[in-house]
């Protein structure tokens, strides 16, 4: 059994244990955001007019580019800076991780004006991946009610259509009846993960269907809650889409919604099975007194078509920054110390997956992640959560949090979360393969509206001007305190120990969906 805890307060730890508290070492903030800034960029300097702007995303020059950013700020640090190309390996039947379904050319035009929007290409079930999808005067349709209940008046449709749905990803008011009535009893983290599996569970199986039984459904349209932006999703591995999926910004879509009739819809999507994808992760190491043992800091580099701005070109310039703090102090590691920018982290934690099955010879004894960061919300509030596998070093973290007065300085609650397996993002594969490894992922959550967003010629969304200069500086601060001491203390016996908590659930340690949900 897996017990999954979860800690609303921070808790309190000996003052002698925290060696840096009176000397409150901090971070370059300008060099963050210049790093945070040049990345953002990306999506804006990186292709042509000609080009379809992908951003960051796994795989495109985008990403390249981002890669060639941090080594060469790496390299300039005097930090040793390597790529390491992401091979292959399987993780599930039919998804390697140097594959990738992409979108080679699209057009989605409604009522012949050209529409915003982020196309899911379609896992068709029949034939092959490589295919282009050209329609022309698309009648749109309200999604059914009951979407996977036959319909003899969309089986016998003379016409091509698509059906209409409003996006639930990250809506505050979002329901899906059939898991709902769990929300009181679960770990709200666990609710937000389950929620989503269960929404592109349900795409599946309503694609799947529609593709079978109604031969003139030509995809599904869902439009976001936000009205200046849409969603971005991939589909693949254990979640797929038999159907074209297009997303939309709520204001289209809501003049859609309220009178489908009255829109035609033309689409060109033409797509590919990449099977030679290539990305790399991007890996300084500082050498350690202790060359047998690894700390490992991270976060990932890719992102959507979009800016990625703290998701996590912030953790990125964090990361980069802590960097930046042992050259300059001379400070040498007792371990050796590696900063990692993983590749494909929104596309199942690629990047990561790769490092740890070929690094199976290095033991890595701590693993520092960091993930969505930084950034200004007002509604719904939002926590830093503290996701950590050892409830020792989960205590540990939370009495540095304290000591930096995260809360006070920021206003943003901590939460702590003892997640023994499937901690999110890229410690994933380390704590489900490295029993001895005490990992720890930061990211704030709770409900972030503009998760994996775009819009409005990549001005709105997960853009920079959203950016929290305080909270970014403050978030700096506790992690590069968290690092300090990992890489210069004597800090073994904080993974054991009782833990004051409150069970919450537990849950078979297969708990497969929920290692591919990215954040």
């Amino acid at each position: 059994m897996v017990l999954i805890l979860v800690f609303p307060s921070i808790s309190s730890m000996e003052s002698s244990s925290y060696p840096y508290e009176n000397k409150k070492p901090r971070l370059d903030g300008y060099f963050i955001y210049n790093i945070t800034k040049a990345l953002s960029n990306i999506i804006f300097t990186a292709y042509s007019k000609d080009e379809i702007a992908k951003g960051r995303a796994f795989g495109t020059k985008g990403e390249h580019e981002a890669a060639r950013i941090i080594a060469e700020n790496l390299s300039k640090l005097g930090v040793y800076t390597t790529f390491e190309l992401i091979g292959e390996k399987p993780r599930y039947p039919g998804d390697e991780i140097a594959h990738k379904l992409e979108v080679l050319e699209y057009s989605v035009r409604l009522n012949d004006e050209e529409v915003d929007c982020f196309p899911a290409p379609s896992w068709s079930l029949k034939g092959s991946l490589n295919k282009t999808f050209n329609y022309t005067g698309v009648k749109i349709k309200r999604i059914p009610r009951y979407p996977c209940l036959f319909d003899e008046e969309y089986a016998s449709e003379t016409e091509d259509f698509m059906f209409i749905d409003n996006d639930q990803w990250n809506d505050p008011n979002a329901s899906v009846p059939v898991i709902d009535w769990l929300k009181p009893f679960m770990d709200p983290l666990k609710f937000y993960m389950l929620f989503h599996i269960t929404s592109l569970l349900l795409i599946e199986k309503e694609t799947a269907f529609w593709s079978t039984f109604y031969p003139k459904c030509r995809g599904l349209i869902l439009y976001d809650f936000n009205r200046d932006c849409h969603d971005m999703i991939y589909f693949g591995g254990i979640y797929k889409n038999y159907l074209p999926v297009i997303f939309i910004n709520g204001s289209i879509g809501r003049r859609i919604w309220s009178n489908p009739s009255g829109f035609k819809l033309d689409f060109l999507l033409k797509q590919r099975y990449n099977t030679s994808l290539v990305s790399y992760n991007v890996v300084g190491e500082i050498n350690g007194s202790d060359p047998t043992r690894t700390i490992i800091v991270s976060s990932l580099y890719d992102c959507w078509w979009n800016q990625g701005t703290a998701d996590s070109a912030i953790g990125v310039g964090i990361i980069l920054a802590i960097a930046k703090y042992f050259k300059e102090h001379n400070i040498t590691p007792r371990y050796n110390l590696k900063f990692i920018a993983f590749g494909g982290e929104e596309y199942g934690y690629r990047g990561a997956e790769y490092y740890e099955y070929t690094h199976r010879d290095e033991d890595i004894v701590y693993m520092v992640d960091l993930n969505q960061l930084g950034f200004k919300q007002e509604y719904p509030e939002l926590t830093l959560d503290i996701v950590a596998n050892k409830p020792g070093f989960l205590d540990f973290i939370g009495g540095i949090a304290k000591e930096v007065d995260f809360t006070g300085r920021t206003g943003v609650k901590v939460r702590e979360v003892f997640w023994p397996e499937n901690i999110p993002s890229n410690p994933l594969p380390f704590v489900r393969y490295r029993k001895s490894c005490s990992a720890v992922s930061f990211f704030k959550d709770g409900g972030w509206i503009l998760h994996h967003r775009d819009g409005l010629n990549h001005s709105e969304g997960d853009v920079l001007k959203y950016y929290d200069w305080n909270e970014v500086n403050v978030t700096g601060e506790l992690i590069l305190n968290l690092v300090l001491t990992l890489a210069t203390q004597e800090v073994e016996s904080m993974n054991t120990g009782p833990r004051k908590a409150m069970y919450l659930e537990s849950l078979s340690p297969s708990f497969a969906p929920f290692c591919w949900i990215t954040i």
